[in-house]
């Protein structure tokens, strides 16, 4: 019976890896987050949009903020990401993107251990992932 007890409380490999890449993407996500408000805050780098500018125009969507700030838009930002709301932001894409990066550490253990059907399923969760961030199926736009 503790042979069916050692079976059961096993913790995989890839439990493992996933965990242990989700504390580091996390606890960095967090620090990248805090230093990119910092940046915006304290104006460490040019804003794309002013602290000011933000505030006045709260009250409105996204969209219609768009069209009267004239933030980046799309993935424009990725050109010139030196600016402090854009550092800000890229922590949260960063953070966002935490499980295909999980995902990713696991379809390498997958693979080193042969496990096909997992690396094939772990593959297609990736290749979906990434697909609804570059917006190819959605109505992002």
């Amino acid at each position: 019976m503790s042979s069916e007890i050692q079976k059961e409380t096993r913790i995989d490999r890839v439990q493992l890896v996933y965990a242990s890449v989700l504390d580091i993407v996390s606890h960095t996500g967090m620090v990248l987050v805090a230093a990119g408000f910092i940046a915006y805050v304290f104006r460490l780098f040019t804003p794309t949009v002013s602290i000011e500018e933000v505030a006045a125009h709260w009250h409105m969507r996204a969209s219609e903020m768009q069209k009267v700030v004239h933030v980046p838009k799309g993935w424009s930002w990725v050109s010139d990401p030196l600016h402090g709301d854009v550092l800000s932001f890229v922590s949260i894409v960063f953070l966002s993107m935490a499980a295909m990066i999980c995902l990713t550490s696991a379809l390498a253990v997958f693979f080193q251990e042969k496990n096909r059907i997992y690396t094939i399923i772990t593959f297609l969760q990736i290749t979906v992932l990434a697909a609804a961030v570059a917006g190819i199926a959605g109505g992002a736009g």
